[in-house]
């Protein structure tokens, strides 16, 4: 009898410690969650809108699928500084819905990470007017890692947007999970490449990038086209003096190579993006850009022969942001719950990639020279190095 009163003594007291460390503990994760349905909104000064183009480029056919008459298209995401009080109020992921069966398919994307999305929120209204400022705003060109949407740059782009920018966000069909085209149809992810030996994969990989290239120059022409549309409400209001490309992981190979192929770009942006030739193409034996080059990367090593490549730049810069991985540079990370409502390394680290990402599109676009790249730093949270050497 005292045994049994013993034990039943020990359980209450163990559940009257337990139960409300537990009942904190899940309060916290419940605030976090809800906290986390949402992304930082953009530190700039400029209100921020986004809308989409899809563009149909009939010089190209579409090499991914069995229609002969299919051409390629692309589908863009806009994010720009935009007026007060109009567009629509919409989720995080426009048009999920409609592409939410092909993003799972994919494999890029889980069942339960395509059911979350639709919770979560986003304060970027749709198809809101463009702000008419005095002076057209500089533009940005993004291409996301190979099966990433665009989509999942959000953070970024509408930061840079809010700087007064407009970043034009590409979904290449068939390289990323989900794109819905013009007639509604979706074009899915090209899952079948992982099923070549390694050697026909980086062979894929160098075609594709080809590929991706042309997209980013073909929409560079639309753009063009659009600014000088007197029916289009961006009509007047894109720099398109002032233009960089940018991508990250193979988007960050296709930036490199779309500056090479067109001096159209005054600079170009690698988020992570490594291959035989580094940062800076497919080919090892690949010259870098012309253009000035930033590489925002988590390896603080480069085979020496890279850095060489550095050297032989006009003018680059290495920022290695510690801690960070491969996803550190898209939306994925800032998603993520966590136990304690309060910023995170993941948040650290984005803040750090905006952060670096707008002094050298102010240095470069608007001659506005940043602090933050005129010496070398090594410090806890991230180091830079400067090309050529000073």
């Amino acid at each position: 009898m005292k045994m049994r009163q013993r034990e039943n003594h020990m359980k209450n007291r163990f559940l009257k410690i337990v139960l409300p460390v537990g009942s904190f503990i899940l309060i916290l994760l419940t605030l976090s969650i809800s906290l986390k349905l949402e992304l930082p909104a953009p530190g700039g000064s400029y209100t921020v809108g986004r809308t989409v183009f899809r563009w149909t480029d009939t010089s190209r056919p579409e090499v991914l699928t069995e229609d002969p008459n299919d051409f390629r298209e692309v589908m863009a995401l806009i994010w720009y500084p935009a007026e007060l009080g109009t567009g629509t109020k919409t989720r995080y992921f426009h048009g999920l819905a409609t592409v939410s069966k092909a993003l799972i398919q994919s494999g890029e994307v889980s069942w339960w990470e395509v059911f979350g999305l639709r919770f979560i929120r986003s304060e970027i209204p749709l198809d809101v007017k463009p702000l008419q400022d005095q002076n057209p705003f500089p533009v940005v060109l993004l291409s996301p890692g190979n099966g990433t949407n665009i989509e999942f740059y959000a953070s970024l782009a509408s930061e840079i947007a809010s700087h007064g920018y407009i970043v034009v966000g590409i979904n290449h069909p068939h390289d990323v999970p989900a794109v819905e085209l013009s007639n509604g149809e979706v074009a899915a992810y090209d899952a079948s490449q992982w099923l070549l030996d390694a050697n026909a994969h980086q062979t894929y990989t160098a075609e594709r990038i080809k590929v991706r290239t042309a997209d980013v120059l073909f929409v560079l022409d639309q753009l063009e086209i659009t600014n000088s549309d007197v029916n289009s409400p961006f009509a007047g209001i894109l720099d398109l003096d002032s233009v960089a490309v940018a991508g990250h992981s193979l988007g960050g190979i296709t930036a490199s190579d779309a500056c090479k192929a067109n001096s159209r770009f005054q600079a170009c942006v690698n988020f992570d993006g490594l291959l035989n030739g580094g940062p800076f193409s497919t080919d090892a034996s690949a010259i870098p850009p012309g253009q000035p080059f930033l590489f925002i990367t988590k390896e603080s090593q480069l085979h020496p022969r890279l850095i060489e490549s550095f050297e032989s730049t006009s003018e680059s810069y290495w920022v290695v942001i510690h801690g960070a991985s491969h996803d550190s540079f898209t939306d994925g990370p800032l998603l993520q719950p966590t136990l304690l409502p309060i910023p995170s390394q993941a948040d650290r680290i984005m803040s750090l990639t905006q952060k670096y990402t707008l002094a050298f599109l102010d240095q470069t676009l608007k001659g506005q020279s940043s602090s933050l790249l005129t010496k070398m730093v090594d410090q806890e949270d991230v180091s830079v190095k400067i090309y050529p050497s000073r």
